[in-house]
């Protein structure tokens, strides 16, 4: 029995995960971030997220980022990926239905003896099956700017209920616009890492730390958006 797989203390989640022993390099790649990747399970609208390999890594992680990696790949309680899914479940039973719904639809554990710890989850794509847009990207698709500031709006509102609710999410950059069909869209959120960098565990259940944190980071970030849209957001990439 593969103890990592297997911790005889893990939640029952975690021992049940299924076993995700695939090649991804054959499989539709979506995207990378400083830690994980993502890919389409194929056929599905399903992505799995892994960390990246640390022979791909190397030249782009500094030391603390690569031993952290080397260490966290395949201990549940510490890996990211499991800390996020681990975070998905403590707010499905706390958040309305309705800020619940920005978030995947399903969100679960899966494990590979390379890649280590890793989530499978609903993939997010527009009404016509092409790619979901960052706020930033969908604000250059606009001609109108009654259009930019309708999105701005809903922006703000969201993340009001963020701060609201105490939710950790600290890279409002990952604040996606998903079309349901021509006219109207949605937004949703993909890769919420609650703890980021932070070495002290449990601060996801500090509400007034989180509410800080939270609000400090989406302030900038609508700060940026709205210097945007005045004076053009250059060449910026989803």
């Amino acid at each position: 029995m593969n103890f990592f797989k297997n911790p005889f203390f893990a939640p029952k989640a975690i021992r049940n995960a299924e076993c995700f022993d695939v090649e991804l390099a054959n499989w539709e790649y979506i995207g990378t971030g400083m830690i994980r990747s993502c890919y389409r399970v194929p056929g599905q609208l399903v992505c799995v997220k892994f960390y990246r390999t640390t022979e791909k890594a190397d030249r782009d992680w500094k030391w603390d980022t690569y031993w952290r990696v080397r260490l966290t790949r395949h201990l549940f309680w510490t890996n990211i990926n499991m800390q996020e899914w681990r975070y998905y479940e403590r707010l499905k039973k706390r958040l309305p239905a309705a800020l619940m719904a920005v978030f995947p639809d399903k969100i679960e554990p899966v494990y590979s003896t390379r890649l280590g710890w890793g989530l499978k989850e609903t993939l997010l794509v527009n009404y016509d099956g092409s790619p979901v847009h960052s706020v930033v990207k969908q604000m250059q698709r606009f001609t109108d700017e009654q259009d930019k500031e309708a999105l701005f709006r809903r922006v703000s509102e969201l993340i009001g209920q963020i701060i609201q609710y105490y939710v950790a999410i600290h890279d409002p950059q990952n604040i996606l616009v998903q079309w349901i069909d021509a006219q109207q869209y949605q937004l949703r959120i993909v890769d919420f890492e609650p703890r980021t960098k932070a070495i002290v565990p449990g601060l996801t259940y500090i509400r007034p730390f989180i509410r800080r944190r939270v609000n400090n980071r989406c302030v900038r970030y609508l700060k940026l958006v709205r210097q945007g849209m005045v004076m053009g957001f250059g060449d910026e990439e989803d």
